[in-house]
């Protein structure tokens, strides 16, 4: 009976929640008509027993579970594994879509990085904190370490908060993940208790994620070579599925942080330093010693990977946001923004007032998801036949011919582009200028495609340089592939990890007058910006991404695993490109009290598109990493300095424009 109340307890269940396409205000987000209609639309995920049920754990014993009636063999979600007990839990569609359709070359593994600096909070149970500063270990004081990593994993409760981290893909059936524990809820007894027999299990268990490794040598070369090789490796989904690698060194070693950012880190530094020795005390058996001690400015570098059947990339970092210090602010700050939504939404009408409003919406959204629907599959079909080759496969090809193309093999690169305000004043600018409502994702998909035209352009020129300006292979328009986070890139209250990604396609422009001449009038960039904005414009008011998301969750469901294959490899319409945009805090954030100076994040390559591209902003900074085949982006840092070369131009451009105005 026990058991087959944990089976029924399982059954998937769908929450709708319609307050989600308000919480991304919190951190900066503004959201698109196409978030409100997810909120109607998009489920909830698969939520654990412990969120949705409130239950504490399996209170039986061994020897209960050894006395117990045999599990029936048809049973998917308990099976018997040497006397205890394993907890299956269905999959997300999304999920499995992630392990039906990655290829061998194309593995679906998000991957980002932390860099964290400065110095960790006090611990009283850490020998090293209760001696003096003199004596206090420099490594253990300026560095986070794999025992820190899991101390906060523990002291963050994420078992109970997200147990799909302790979860394995079924060798049985990939249609479920397995867990071998049961994890008890959090309670001020035992919220972190070493002593907790559960609790030593999970964190005896972290050690198969968690390690730590050299530090980076090779100012950004390792760590790039490390990017590529956690994003190219397979994970053994049955064994785990995520990872993270630690490492610390001096500060801008590895070319995690920025050398400005480091530069200023360690001026900080150095002006606290002179400040601690002004303070310098006689002490007995020594003439001096520090109050605060003199310490060199070090870096933790946290690499992450994680399988898509996991959850979304954005999920993740939602998810490991819990382990910061200003966890329960973030949570205190969603859930205050719900509280307002839904104020906001019953207002003081009377209750006849709110039925018939209720209703309205209802029949606009049914209005809009049917009639966008039809839209959205009519110009899905379109960019198809009006697309029928990939621009880059006549570099790929040239590039086989002279040996050049070795499939599965990265480009990466990253770097800091500008500050958010910068670029928030720009686009307001620009859009009073034109009339229209341009925005910072506009912004840096324009910078994008102008860096995209111009790789192909060069391709072009190195494969026919006497002929390169005939542009046979250069297209006028390409494709774009963004991807769509249903549920803005947060986690609501009482959900876990999932996977609510939706995407579009949509055809932005290729080579312009501008490219050609490699220079050109100031408006060209500006044309460029404004066809952008209408084509992501009409995308992001149609239901397209959440089209996607269901017509994924169909081919996980019921078609098999080639044709899932070819039908995700020939719905991104040959796009030359995907664009992931991803809005961070608007502060830093601290674990265990160590600053996160900078966060990357790298987008796992689908099947058949070349380059990947996130546009990011933490802190007030806007960054940009690149994933790519080598052989389509050569040189990634080259790469990076084409999209900040068209951010120049749009930023001298907006500088005249407001002069004249």
């Amino acid at each position: 009976m026990h058991l087959a109340y944990l089976a029924l307890l399982d059954t998937p269940k769908h929450n709708k929640v319609p307050m989600a396409s308000a919480i991304p205000s919190i951190i900066g987000r503004k959201v698109a008509p196409m978030a409100a209609a997810a909120s109607f639309a998009a489920g909830g995920g698969m939520d654990t027993i412990n969120n949705r049920y409130g239950l504490a754990n399996c209170d039986a014993s061994s020897q209960d579970f050894d006395n117990a009636t045999p599990l029936p063999a048809n049973n998917p979600f308990m099976t018997n594994n040497l006397g205890s007990v394993v907890l299956r839990k269905r999959m997300t569609s999304i999920g499995r879509f992630s392990l039906k359709s990655e290829s061998e070359t194309n593995l679906s593994i998000p991957t980002f990085f932390l860099a964290l600096s400065g110095s960790k909070k006090p611990d009283s149970n850490d020998a090293s904190a209760n001696t003096t500063a003199v004596g206090r270990s420099q490594s253990t004081k300026n560095t986070f370490t794999v025992n820190d990593f899991e101390s906060t994993w523990m002291n963050s409760d994420m078992p109970s908060r997200h147990p799909r981290f302790h979860s394995t893909v079924s060798r049985q059936d990939d249609r479920f993940f397995e867990e071998t524990h049961h994890v008890k809820a959090a309670t001020n007894e035992n919220n972190g208790n070493d002593k907790d027999e559960t609790n030593l299990q999970i964190k005896a268990e972290l050690d198969r994620h968690a390690s730590e490794t050299m530090h980076f040598s090779v100012y950004r070369e390792d760590l790039r070579n490390r990017i590529e090789n956690m994003l190219t490796s397979p994970i053994e989904v049955a064994e785990k599925l995520w990872e993270v690698k630690i490492s610390s060194g001096a500060i801008g070693s590895s070319g995690a942080i920025s050398k400005v950012k480091s530069e200023a880190i360690t001026t900080r530094q150095q002006i606290s330093n002179e400040i601690s020795a002004l303070k310098r005390q006689p002490t007995k058996g020594r003439l001096w010693k520090d109050a605060v001690g003199d310490t060199k400015p070090m870096e933790s570098v946290l690499l992450f990977r994680s399988h898509h059947a996991l959850a979304d990339g954005a999920s993740i970092m939602a998810a490991l946001s819990d382990l910061c210090d200003e966890a329960e602010d973030i949570r205190s700050d969603i859930e205050a923004e719900l509280q307002k939504w839904k104020r906001g939404k019953q207002g003081k009408k009377g209750v006849l007032r709110r039925l018939i409003s209720r209703f309205m919406r209802l029949v606009k959204f049914m209005l809009w998801i049917t009639l966008g629907s039809a839209r959205s599959a009519f110009y899905q079909v379109w960019l198809q036949l009006t697309t029928r080759t990939n621009p880059f496969d006549a570099v790929k090809q040239d590039a086989e011919k002279k040996g050049l193309a070795m499939s599965g093999q990265r480009a990466i690169s990253w770097c800091d582009a500008c500050p958010l305000d910068e670029a928030k004043r720009m686009t307001q600018i620009l859009s009073k200028a034109s009339g229209s409502n341009i925005t910072v994702n506009d912004l840096f998909v324009s910078c994008i495609s102008a860096a995209v035209t111009r790789q192909l352009i060069e391709h072009e020129e190195f494969m026919a340089p006497v002929d390169a300006h005939s542009r046979k292979r250069v297209a006028r328009n390409i494709n774009v592939c963004i991807p769509v986070h249903l549920r803005g890139g947060v986690i609501l209250p009482n959900e876990s990890l999932g996977n609510r990604i939706g995407a579009f396609v949509t055809r932005v422009p290729g080579e312009m007058t501008h490219d050609a001449r490699g220079g050109g009038t100031p408006s060209c960039p500006s044309d460029r910006l404004m066809k952008v904005h209408q084509s992501l414009k009409r995308s992001k008011q149609s239901p397209a991404p959440i089209l996607s998301h269901y017509v994924a969750k169909f081919c996980s469901n019921y078609l098999p695993e080639q044709w899932t294959k070819n039908i995700f490899q020939r719905a991104n319409c040959n796009a030359c490109v995907a664009i992931s945009n991803n809005r961070g805090y608007k502060d830093k954030i601290h674990m265990n009290g160590m600053t996160v100076e900078s966060a990357h994040g790298f987008l796992p390559l689908p099947p058949g598109i070349p380059i990947g591209v996130v546009v990011q902003s933490y802190a007030g900074v806007m960054s940009l990493s690149v994933t790519a085949e080598k052989w389509a982006v050569p040189d990634p840092d080259k790469f990076l300095r084409w999209c900040l070369d068209e951010y120049s131009r749009l930023l001298e451009t907006a500088a005249k424009l407001e002069k004249s105005q």
